[in-house]
């Protein structure tokens, strides 16, 4: 044990973990994040009403049962630091990690006990392929832990290659996202409650497409939650 103790001990010295937040030291009981910053990370709070701010991004747009998300993104260089380890610093852990936070926020809400299928938004391939991972399936990894549901991660397929969303209007979203989505297995996902999970929404204009695709299986209905939305 004393051992142990002082090799922690050196290899803190010779390679400090650092909040990827905050820049401070953490612990080795602490992962990625120090909990001083997991407990002042800006939460979305409104996840346990249907009629939510975010679910009202896509009234008129598309048929959504529930929508919610757990991190506010606006103004907030800590969330935003997290999304960019995760999307793309290959942190996979720290990915799954936040997927296992947003299932823990999920349970809290009567809206999501029924969901029968969790879906991540697909990567083109020729993306992930370069990336070398989604960070939509580490996401629906950490969450299918948490709330013991499966997972179906290849029935969306992603066949178009849009270019980059950052810096393009809602209208223009919209349009880039638009009829990129198919489903390559229908019967899997017949008659079930499937919720959708991204990394962030913006606009909701990648949402909405999928959802096009979704919705258009038998029975189908469909919720939606992110990690972080801009508001």
């Amino acid at each position: 044990m004393l051992l142990s103790n002082l090799l922690n001990a050196i290899s803190q010295m010779l390679f400090p973990n650092l909040c990827i937040c905050c820049d401070g030291y953490i612990s080795h009981q602490e992962e990625h994040v120090c909990d001083l910053c997991l407990y002042t990370l800006p939460r979305y709070e409104e996840n346990m009403f249907e009629d939510n701010s975010l679910a009202r991004k896509f009234w008129g747009r598309v048929k959504l049962e529930n929508v919610a998300a757990h991190y506010k993104l606006t103004g907030s260089t800590a969330v935003k630091a997290i999304i960019h380890q995760v999307k793309y610093k290959g942190n996979t852990a720290l990915g799954v990690t936040m997927g296992e936070i947003l299932g823990d926020n999920l349970l809290k809400s009567s809206l999501f006990n029924s969901i029968d299928v969790l879906v991540p938004v697909p990567l083109h391939l020729k993306k992930k392929r370069l990336r070398g991972y989604n960070q939509c399936d580490l996401l629906v990894e950490g969450i299918s832990s948490v709330m013991d549901i499966p997972i179906a991660r290849s029935v969306l397929v992603r066949e178009k290659h849009n270019s980059t969303q950052t810096k393009k209007n809602r209208y223009e979203r919209y349009i880039n996202s638009k009829e990129i989505f198919c489903i390559k297995d229908t019967k899997s996902l017949k008659n079930k409650h499937v919720l959708l999970v991204d990394d962030v929404i913006t606009t909701g204009a990648t949402m909405e497409a999928c959802a096009g695709a979704l919705l258009e299986v038998e029975g189908l209905k469909l919720s939606v939650a992110a990690l972080a939305v801009g508001v």
